[in-house]
């Protein structure tokens, strides 16, 4: 049985392997020994999506992380993030807008990580403790290529890595070839992206 898990603290500060201090900030994958894999979903900008796709989870018995944007993020929608939670899923965050931070101010990074925690905790009604970041459009450079500023303000904030991903496919079939043992799926909150994982995790799970 593939098993289908949040990313959560334990698992994601468990999965580089690799020596380089990139490689352990920057999160690609789990271990590839270990018999699982992380589906998560970005953006929210669709939220209908984002709570079919919730749905969807509770329905095949999987869980997934979430990684909505700030913005999106409403108390007229409590009560559907709690249940989201509460169905065993984990909220990351994608910041408080959906915009490349890798060439940012390292302080204007901290705030806006900031931000996004104070939304969530508002919108929730409780301070809920995020433990996952990932940057939008997975950019963690700056314009020579370099990740030390950005990462030095990620981990400074209180993130030691950044999750990523290896997988990003919505053809069901060609997304089932592609992953892996410790693979991390990524997916958005729109009408594709549900249909193929209305496929797609029933084929995982038979795996």
């Amino acid at each position: 049985l593939l098993l289908v898990l949040p990313l959560c603290l334990p698992l994601a500060a468990s999965l580089a392997e690799e020596e380089d201090p990139l490689s352990k900030f920057a999160i690609r994958n789990g271990r590839r020994s270990e018999h699982r894999v992380a589906i998560t979903v970005d953006d929210a900008f669709d939220l209908a999506y984002v709570w079919k796709i919730r749905d969807l989870f509770e329905e095949l018995g999987v869980v997934g992380t979430f990684f909505p944007v700030g913005k999106m993020l409403s108390e007229e929608d409590r009560a559907d993030w709690i249940k989201v939670l509460d169905n065993g899923n984990e909220i990351g965050s994608h910041n408080i807008g959906h915009y490349k931070m890798g060439d940012g101010n390292p302080w204007d990074i901290i705030s806006a990580l900031g931000r996004f925690q104070q939304q969530l905790d508002q919108v929730l009604g409780f301070h809920y403790g995020v433990k996952s970041f990932r940057p939008p459009f997975g950019h963690i450079t700056d314009a020579n290529g370099k990740t030390a500023k950005f990462r030095n303000a990620v981990q400074l904030f209180g993130y030691e890595h950044v999750v990523l991903w290896d997988v990003s496919q919505t053809d069901p079939d060609i997304a089932l070839r592609q992953v892996q043992n410790g693979s991390i799926l990524l997916y958005h909150a729109r009408l594709k992206d549900y249909q193929c994982l209305q496929q797609l995790i029933p084929q995982l799970l038979e795996h």
